[in-house]
């Protein structure tokens, strides 16, 4: 992971971003210190919404390396001989334990809750998800320029659920097929469930979910792509 991580800190594109996401992260630690009230009523919807933010670069971050620069058609990254399982060993479990750490920093004042485990490991899920998404969109689309505009796409899918339970009165439609409906909705369902009633979280579904969907784009990635003699 340690040459992932300088290889991805090299990046022109991933650099920023992963910087950026950074910044969010204790950004939203210092409201939670100096504005702790604020923090008790808007902490969980906060942090809700800088997952999906996290969704967007775990996305970029994924697609990126691998892409081709809109001008040279050059990779932001060099590639070599090395096999699927050890580029994904290495590049997506960097991604994950990264991820999973700025979780567990969104979480930071509440480390001793099991709503906190249960908060990284839906993040752990939800990444998984958007990391399958970069592979499947790698197959068809390999220009920097678009993959940074699909990324949003999917960033937007995932806020327009959070949308949905901000705002009931709105009756915001439901879109079919979003991966997000039950992902974003276990966030909202463990931070405010519903007064005298039980948590209605089934872990083990959105696990089984989360890790197909990322194996089947794997395989996808691996029998369309990778095979065909692209390079990581």
């Amino acid at each position: 992971m340690r040459e992932e991580f300088i290889k991805l800190m090299r990046g022109s594109l991933t650099k920023p971003i992963f910087g950026q996401l950074v910044v969010y992260v204790l950004i939203y630690n210092a409201i939670a210190l100096f504005f702790p009230n604020f923090t008790i009523q808007w902490g969980g919807m906060i942090a809700i919404f800088i997952v999906t933010l996290m969704l967007d670069m775990t996305y970029w971050l994924t697609a990126l390396p691998i892409a081709e620069d809109a001008e040279t058609s050059m990779i932001q990254v060099m590639r070599s001989s090395r096999s699927i399982v050890n580029y994904f060993s290495g590049k997506h479990l960097l991604i994950l334990v990264s991820m999973g750490v700025m979780a567990l920093m969104l979480r930071v004042t509440h480390l001793l809750n099991i709503q906190t485990a249960v908060f990284v490991y839906l993040t752990l899920l939800v990444v998984l998800v958007m990391m399958g998404l970069a592979l499947v969109t790698m197959i068809f689309v390999k220009n920097q320029f678009f993959i940074l505009g699909i990324g949003s796409f999917f960033n937007v899918l995932s806020i327009i659920v959070l949308c949905r339970m901000l705002l009931p009165t709105w009756n915001i439609p439901r879109i079919p097929f979003n991966p997000f409906n039950e992902l974003i909705r276990g966030y909202y369902d463990l931070l405010y469930p519903p007064v005298g009633a039980a948590l209605q979280l089934n872990l083990t579904a959105l696990t089984v979910f989360a890790v197909g969907f990322y194996l089947v784009c794997a395989a996808l990635f691996y029998k369309l792509t990778y095979r065909n003699g692209f390079m990581l």
